[in-house]
């Protein structure tokens, strides 16, 4: 895994630090749920919603009548979420169905979730998917079920497995009138690896001992170089049908936002808080993926940033998208999931 297709090319710091600064004000929402088409008959797939930028997202989509299936890990806490949006928004006329069990830090998990998935949504046509769940760890010592550094395995493994059981039911010449999926990213691939965004030596540091990880920023900006290749990669080995079909596959920096993914951080974070936004900013920036007019297919790898606008990412990420990097990350993630197929 430690060859790559061209050296990585350096990066500006002037740059770096006008889009870290840009992630702290960024410019107005301009697609907001004003701006939202109705979604009577559309179905949408939010993971991690029981909380935070998902919850409300799965609760702006709902608003405009489209049936969603929430994906989560607990029973209870996804209920209850439906619930409360259920609740507070009586007048729409779509429906909110929870899967749960959905652990990503287990990838033997997510096989049984596809077929969830698949049942839950029977013959309808499926029109949007946002890869929302995810990890930010408070420090760099987690790791899953299958021996994989934690956020690497929750952020890039997991969506990937998962899509895998969601292709067949979405690449379909059924409802194209919206396709789109959504890979939530981060503003933190700034501070990834110096190559590409990825440490192709180990990228799952499952050879190295803990002690000897990078720090939990690195680690988290890792995989969020890798969400960003993942919208790539997924259009590029699709390009057919997603042509024929017109199909949108966008990386989405939310924002920095008040929600429970920084749960753990303790007091600095309490003091970063104050810089940020409320969490349902994120959901703009996350449908603004899902649902501007103006994205078309040609747009697939385009990385999202505040509140619904296009930015280029890290300037090696960048050209990681077009030299074949993107390939190299997704088929390095598709051996490491493959067994769970």
């Amino acid at each position: 895994m430690n060859t790559l297709i061209a050296p990585a090319p350096g990066y500006s710091k002037i740059t770096l630090l006008r889009e870290i600064y840009y992630g702290f004000r960024p410019n107005k929402p301009n697609f907001t749920p004003d701006d939202y088409p109705d979604l009577t008959g559309k179905t949408a797939i939010v993971t991690g919603c029981n909380t935070g930028i998902g919850k409300h997202s799965l609760e702006l989509l709902y608003q405009k009548n489209c049936n969603v299936i929430g994906i989560v890990r607990s029973q209870s806490k996804g209920d209850e979420a439906r619930d409360d949006i259920v609740n507070n928004n009586p007048e729409s006329k779509g429906t909110i169905t929870i899967v749960s069990g959905c652990d990503y830090m287990d990838l033997s998990k997510i096989p049984a979730v596809g077929l969830k998935i698949k049942e839950v949504l029977g013959t309808k046509a499926l029109n949007i998917i946002i890869h929302n769940a995810g990890l930010m760890a408070p420090n760099n010592e987690g790791t899953s079920f299958q021996g994989y550094e934690a956020m690497f395995q929750t952020n890039v493994l997991g969506p990937q497995l998962l899509q895998h059981f969601i292709d067949p039911l979405f690449l379909k010449n059924d409802d194209t009138s919206l396709k789109r999926i959504v890979w939530v990213s981060s503003g933190a691939h700034l501070l990834a690896f110096n190559t590409y965004g990825i440490n192709w030596e180990d990228p799952l540091f499952e050879n190295s001992p803990t002690k000897e990880r990078p720090n939990n920023n690195v680690l988290y900006g890792q995989s969020k170089a890798a969400n960003i290749y993942q919208a790539k990669a997924w259009y590029e080995e699709n390009k057919n049908i997603c042509e024929e079909i017109g199909c949108v596959s966008v990386s989405c920096y939310p924002g920095n936002l008040k929600t429970d993914l920084q749960r753990g951080w303790g007091f600095s974070m309490t003091l970063a808080k104050y810089l940020m936004w409320d969490g349902v900013y994120g959901a703009y920036s996350e449908l603004y993926g899902a649902l501007s007019p103006t994205l078309k297919p040609q747009d697939s790898g385009a990385y999202i940033v505040p509140f619904g606008e296009i930015h280029d990412p890290r300037e090696d990420i960048k050209l990681g998208l077009t030299n074949g990097v993107a390939i190299k990350l997704w088929e390095f993630v598709e051996s490491k999931i493959s067994p769970y197929f």
